[in-house]
Parts: structure tokens; C-alpha cells; sequence
């Protein structure tokens, strides 16, 4: 049985990874985003504003909503990741 102490150390660990994956995320969104506004000038209105607009599917070229899918793709994987470590972390609290 880990002491309360390895456990609090294990549950640092996991929000270190939490917070990697925050900053991997990040740097993942912008490179697309850049690479979005190349195809897409209403980025520059903001993401919200133009994920409203790809999804009411007016005027929207194949290669931008190709790249918002790409978006939501690399959004959904982080989260999953987040979601498992965070289970992971409930989990050690219970202990």
C-alpha cells in the first residue's frame, strides 16, 4: 500500500502530464490555426465566429473544412488523453 505522500507525489506527476499535454495541445492548434488562416481570412475574426460560420456550411472551401476537422480531431485526442489521466487521479484520491 503507497504512502499518502507517494500518492501525493504520484497525483503531481499526473498533473505535470495534464499540463504538457495543455502546452503540446497548444502549440498543435496554433501551428494549424496558421495554417488555417493561409485558406480561411475569417479566422482572424476568431475561432468561435468561424467554427459558427463552417458550421451553417456557407461558402466554406473543401481544404478549410478539411482543416477545421483536423481541429476538432487534435481537440477530442487531447482531451481523451486529459480525461484518462484525470481518471487517474480520481482514482489515486479514493486511495
Amino acid at each position: 500500500m503507497p504512502t499518502k505522500e507517494e500518492i501525493e507525489s504520484q497525483i503531481m506527476d499526473l498533473w505535470d502530464e495534464i499540463f504538457d499535454l495543455d502546452d503540446k495541445s497548444q502549440e498543435e492548434l496554433e501551428a494549424k490555426y496558421a495554417e488555417w488562416r493561409e485558406v480561411e481570412p475569417r479566422l482572424d475574426e476568431g475561432v468561435d465566429e468561424l467554427v459558427i460560420h463552417i458550421e451553417s456550411m456557407k461558402g466554406i472551401s473543401e481544404e478549410s473544412l478539411l482543416i477545421y476537422k483536423e481541429v476538432k480531431e487534435i481537440k477530442i485526442r487531447y482531451k481523451q488523453q486529459k480525461d484518462e489521466i484525470q481518471a487517474k487521479i480520481d482514482a489515486l484520491k479514493k486511495e
